[in-house]
């Protein structure tokens, strides 16, 4: 299981939610709570969005394969960077020589010219025998765009190409290009009899919205050969909305407040008191926006 993080609201030090919690990100990577046996080794990236700095409409981009608890250059970053929209990613695979680890598959995954980012929890089971089948959805000029070998870049290239790239979306905009994108890799997946379980949750950020899903096809089957597996499984997704995220009483969590300012969406909580998250349930694709500067949230059940 790879790890998520997701930023938007009041401007943050990126070491506040990277490095500082109890259960902070970084840490995360190699002692999780959540699906604890799997580590997550093979590379960390993040994009992230600052109103203060030139050109702010283009977003810092930092992508690594080395192990993160050990990169100095990232640690020192996030004592910089003062975002008001992160997405963050740690790079989860299954311990295979057949596996790529390499900058072209560290994640969050973005297109030049699009403003939009993904990043991807889960693995598409038999993925190869429809992945060429998926070009006739992706729009000619990103096609070229697609550098890596996972999954997730491909699933990101379909989703980009449902979205009518512009600078200000809608909610309805965004949760259609995901539902789209989700049942063109039904429709592939029936067309090739693919039914194994494979786990599907998306981070979409642009920097001015994130969106979310809990999502996974065919849950419950498996193929005959491979024994039940939580990378079969759902993947954790949660979140927690305030006025800010910082050190309150001692402990850092989400401040209350009527002011709804600052939204954290992350595959698992960054501190061990999960008292102020809020577990997303199966089956949900989440939107937050920031409008006249409150979080808006918007929640609808998946039904593809």
């Amino acid at each position: 299981m790879c790890r998520i993080l997701s930023y938007l609201g009041k401007p943050i030090f990126a070491e506040e939610l990277l490095y500082k919690p109890d259960n902070s990100f970084i840490k995360q990577s190699y002692h999780p709570k959540y699906m604890s046996h799997l580590l997550n080794l093979a590379g960390f990236g993040m994009i992230a969005w600052d109103p203060h700095s030139p050109h702010p409409q283009l977003p810092f981009i930092y992508k690594t394969t080395d192990l993160p608890f050990y990169d100095e250059n990232l640690h020192n970053l996030s004592s910089k960077i003062f975002p008001t929209c992160l997405l963050a990613h740690l790079r989860g695979v299954t311990y295979l020589d057949t596996q790529v680890v390499s900058n072209q598959n560290v994640h969050p995954f973005i297109f030049p010219g699009t403003g939009v980012c993904l990043a991807h929890n889960g693995a598409l089971a038999n993925f190869e025998k429809m992945k060429l089948d998926l070009i006739e959805y992706i729009k000619p000029e990103y096609r070229n765009y697609i550098r890596g070998t996972t999954d997730s870049e491909w699933i990101y290239a379909v989703f980009i190409s449902q979205l009518n790239i512009q600078h200000v979306y809608t909610t309805n905009d965004i949760i259609k290009a995901i539902i789209e994108t989700l049942r063109i890799l039904q429709h592939m997946r029936a067309k090739h009899k693919i039914s194994i379980a494979s786990p599907v949750n998306l981070f979409i950020t642009n920097g001015e919205f994130i969106a979310a899903t809990r999502f996974v096809f065919d849950y419950g089957w498996y193929a005959k050969e491979t024994a039940q597996s939580t990378h079969n499984a759902y993947h954790s997704l949660w979140y927690t909305y305030g006025e800010a995220y910082g050190v309150y009483d001692n402990e850092y969590r989400m401040r209350g407040s009527d002011k709804k300012t600052s939204i954290i969406i992350a595959s698992e909580p960054l501190t061990a008191d999960t008292t102020t998250w809020i577990e997303v349930p199966e089956y949900t694709l989440l939107v937050a926006q920031l409008e006249q500067g409150q979080i808006q949230i918007t929640s609808r059940d998946i039904n593809i």
